[in-house]
Order: C-alpha cells, then structure tokens, then sequence
C-alpha cells in the first residue's frame, strides 16, 4: 500500500499541472489572439451595431450620389480591420492602421506589404479597436491615434519599420476624446479630428491644443428630415486635399466634402458602399477600406471617384 502512495501523488501532480497549462492556454487564446479578441469583445458580448449604409435612409434629403467601386478584391492577408488609412507621398504607398493596433505599409495597388509595426504593446484584448486613425505628416512620420487621448508619432527608421519619435497629448477638448479621423494641413501644421459623439471636427495645433470646432447644423438645417438628428452620422474617416476636408460617414454612408475657411461643400450619398472605417484621397479618387469581425469575409477595398 505504501509503495503506491508515490504514485497516486505523482499522477495528481501531473494532472494539476495539465489542467493549468489548459487554463493558461486557453487565457492566451481568449486574450491574446484574434478568435479570443472576436469571442470576448463581439460574440459574448453580443455586439450588433444594426449598421445602415443606405444613405437615403440617413438624417439628411441628400441631391448627390456617388457609387462605390471595388478598387482591389481585398487588402493583402496580413491585413485584417483596417481602421485608418493614408497616402505617403515620399513613399508612393499607403499606410493603414489596424484594429490590432498595426501600423502596415503597402504598395499603391494594395498587394504588397512593406513592413509592419505594432505601435500598441500588450495583449490583443486590450489593444483591440484602440487605434483609429492615421496620418502622413511628412518627414517620414506617420501620426496614429484613436482612444489613447494622444496622437503618437511614428518615425520611420533605418529599416522597413517605423520607431516611435514623440508623443503628443491632446488637450481643450470638452468631449470623450475618442478619435475617430484624422488629418492634416501641410501648409499650416494644423491637424484636424473628428470625434465619436458628433457630427464635427476639431482644429488643433501642432503641440494637439484644440484651437476651434467646425460644425455644419446651420448648413444642414435646410435638408434634415422631420425628427432626425445630424449626430445619427458619425465621422469614422478623415482625410485632407487640395484645400479640402473629406469626412466620411459609417451610418448612412456619406461624404461630407468641407472647406475649413467657409465651411460645408457637398454632401455626397455614397451606394454600394458598407461598414467604411476610413478615407484617403489622392488624383481625385476616395479609397474606403470596410471594416469586418474576424468571421466575416474579407471585404474588398472600395473607392468613388471625385467629380
């Protein structure tokens, strides 16, 4: 009997260290990978946005529509819930932010990856959404932000990726703070941001003091539709061009074309479109990457064209 007892020891040993490496397996998995993110962030939670993309269902009686091309079948495989997106002039090729926090660049017909960066430490759970937006400010430095209450600054380094140059912290704003869009005025240094809660874009200087805030309900009154609100539109992309503010609209897609001196432009209905989670313009064309969850089809990368 005495002679067993070690053995009986030894078993209930190596079944309690089974039984952890499981349990910390399966915490790695929930956390840290992007079945795990899906399950604990949408499919427990239960997350259904109930977004629509008609844009003639939207708050606004819009005059103008402008149909959604497919620009590529779908961002290259490493590439999955594209968030921000911009044009890098010096480098001929776009930069795209991910839900996971990754900072990509690729080659102008989207079917090259150059490099990778993750510009979020830590597990995937808690990066997961975080990062919204990007911006080429030039100099080979892209802007990146998005619920962090900063815009980090990437600096591209002696290899493919990109290191981390400074940190800027936003300051004078009376909202939330969840960055949505951002862009920027080369000639002036000024960025620009939109905001989860409204229909609006905040000005800031270079040091992210918020300066003053655009907004267009005077503008818009005339085409609101009995009952609505313009906050039913939420900004989830913003790019600047030739002197001009291009914010898109996830609910009910639609392009707001802005001046930042005189204000609102055009109104655009954009059909055939989807859940569009940012903009860059560039020689007249709007690329709008969709947004997926993990389970989802890759979407492709649609585009209008800019009268």
């Amino acid at each position: 009997m005495t002679s067993q007892q070690p053995s009986k020891s030894r078993r209930r040993v190596v079944t309690v260290v089974i039984a952890a490496v499981l349990v910390v397996g399966l915490l790695l998995m929930l956390t840290n990978t992007s079945l795990g993110a899906y399950i604990l962030l949408d499919y427990l939670a239960d997350d259904d946005s109930g977004l629509v993309a008609d844009p003639a269902a939207g708050p606004l009686e819009l005059s103008e529509f402008v149909t959604a091309f497919e620009a590529a079948p779908a961002m290259p495989p490493e590439i999955d819930q594209p968030s921000g997106i911009t044009y890098l002039e010096d480098d001929r090729a776009f930069a795209i932010v991910t839900d996971q926090a990754e900072l990509f660049v690729v080659s102008e017909d989207f079917t090259t990856v150059r490099s990778m960066t993750l510009v979020l430490g830590g597990l995937l759970v808690r990066r997961q959404g975080v990062m919204e937006a990007a911006v080429d400010i030039g100099g080979g430095r892209i802007a990146v932000t998005g619920q962090t209450g900063r815009i980090d600054v990437w600096r591209k380094d002696a290899g493919p990726e990109f290191a981390l140059e400074t940190t800027i912290e936003l300051s004078g704003y009376a909202g939330e703070g969840e960055v949505e869009g951002l862009a920027r005025n080369p000639q002036t240094g000024e960025l620009y941001l939109t905001f989860e809660e409204k229909l609006a874009i905040a000005v800031a200087d270079a040091t992210g003091r918020v300066l003053r805030e655009l907004t267009f309900e005077d503008e818009l009154r005339g085409q609101l539709k009995p009952g609505r609100s313009l906050s039913e539109y939420r900004l989830s992309g913003l790019d600047y061009a030739d002197g001009l503010l291009y914010g898109v609209s996830e609910p009910y897609n639609t392009l707001f074309v802005i001046d930042p001196d005189d204000g609102l432009v055009r109104a655009l209905g954009i059909e055939n479109g989807g859940p569009i989670s940012a903009i860059a313009v560039r020689d007249g064309t709007a690329y709008l990457p969709l947004d997926h969850n993990y389970v989802d089809p890759r979407p492709p990368l649609l585009a209008v064209t800019l009268d």
